[in-house]
């Protein structure tokens, strides 16, 4: 049987982000309410396969200490067979996402070695439907979407994709937070590159069918 990973991403202590201190982040309230919703629309549209044992679901939290625990709020939405890691990890993050991104995946590395594919989810995101991640369920392959601007540079969409775990663990040994971070580089091109410069096999879909929140700009995008 294929081992499937999910990672759902979330960081809800603001006040441990750089963001936060210049203000370029909504209200805790607000971010709170957006992981709320994503969560439990994550849960309600893969509850077979987590019931199943299709897919081993973890929630990781980068801005809050191993021995906290997340706000009651998202609790009381996290079923019990759903896993939670939460560590203070923010040390790349807080300047740069993908160095961030990076950053905690190098900390769950050997979780990640044990499972055959890797599924990354940030629920800020609000999702359609389950149209991407059922495709994956049906055919576990590396899966990604393009970036939709004809006027911007070939990248993915790093909100939500799969990929083999150990074309994962391949990128992290490679490609470092520092790298990013030091470079300011969007890790939606980074890891574009690296998967075509080493001829990696991918399948792409057209949408991830979900609602993404902007930061900056303070406002919804359907994708």
């Amino acid at each position: 049987m294929v081992k499937i990973l999910c990672e759902l991403r979330i960081c809800t202590n603001i006040k441990n982000t750089r963001l936060f201190q210049i203000g370029q982040l909504t209200s805790e309230d607000i971010r709170l309410n957006q992981y709320i919703n994503g969560v439990k629309k994550f849960i309600e549209l893969n509850k077979k396969y987590i019931n199943n044992k299709e897919m081993d679901v973890y929630i990781t939290d980068n801005t809050i200490a191993e021995n906290e625990k997340l706000p009651d709020e998202l609790l009381n939405e996290i079923p019990e067979n759903v896993k939670i890691i939460t560590c203070l990890n923010n040390n790349y993050g807080c300047f740069n996402k993908g160095g961030g991104d990076i950053e905690q995946w190098l900390y769950c590395k050997n979780l990640i070695k044990e499972y055959d594919y890797f599924i990354h989810f940030e629920p800020r995101q609000l999702l359609i439907d389950n149209y991407f991640i059922d495709n994956f369920m049906v055919n576990p392959r590396s899966l990604f979407t393009y970036n939709n601007n004809p006027n911007a540079k070939k990248h993915y969409n790093t909100g939500l994709f799969c990929c083999k775990s150990i074309e994962l663990i391949d990128f992290i040994s490679n490609i470092s937070p520092e790298f990013l971070t030091k470079n300011h580089l969007s890790i939606e091109y980074v890891l574009y590159d690296f998967f075509n410069k080493n001829n990696i096999k991918y399948d792409v879909l057209d949408k991830m069918s979900l609602i993404w929140y902007d930061t900056h700009t303070k406002r919804e995008y359907h994708w």
